[in-house]
C-alpha cells in the first residue's frame, strides 16, 4: 500500500484502539493487492494524482493535520468529478467493512454471533 493510501486508511477510520487499525490496514492492503491488475493500475492513477495534489497543498500551508484531510476526503466524496467520488468510496467502504468485520488480530469475526434459536 502506498504512503497517501495508508493516510486516506488512517483520515477515514475510527477504530479506538491500534490492534484494530492495524488490521484494517492489512486488510485494506490485502484487498487492494487482490483487486485485478488494469483495477488497481485505476486505483495507483488515482493514488498517485491525488496524493500529490495533497502534497503540493501541504507545501503551500493549505493542508495541516489528518482532520484536513478527513475534510478534503468528505468533499471530494460528495464531488461533481465521478473519479473522487469513487475513489473515496472504495477506501471508506474497505475501512468501515475491516473494522465492523475484523478482529484486532486480522481474522474475521469480531462482531458476536446472535444467541437464541431461530424458529
Amino acid at each position: 500500500m502506498l504512503r497517501f493510501e495508508r493516510e486516506v486508511v488512517t483520515a477515514l477510520g475510527s477504530a479506538p484502539d491500534p490492534a484494530t487499525r492495524s488490521a484494517v490496514e492489512a486488510f485494506v492492503d490485502g484487498t487492494i493487492r487482490a483487486l485485478p491488475e488494469f483495477v488497481r493500475l485505476g486505483v495507483l492513477g488515482e493514488t498517485i494524482l491525488l496524493g500529490t495534489y495533497v502534497e503540493l497543498l501541504r507545501k503551500a500551508g493549505r493542508l495541516a493535520d489528518e482532520i484536513d484531510l478527513r475534510r478534503r476526503l468528505d468533499a471530494w466524496e460528495t464531488s461533481r468529478i465521478s473519479f473522487l467520488r469513487q475513489y473515496v468510496h472504495l477506501f471508506r467502504s474497505m475501512v468501515l467493512f475491516g473494522e465492523h468485520e475484523l478482529g484486532p488480530d486480522g481474522t474475521p469475526g469480531a462482531t458476536p454471533e446472535p444467541t437464541g434459536t431461530v424458529a
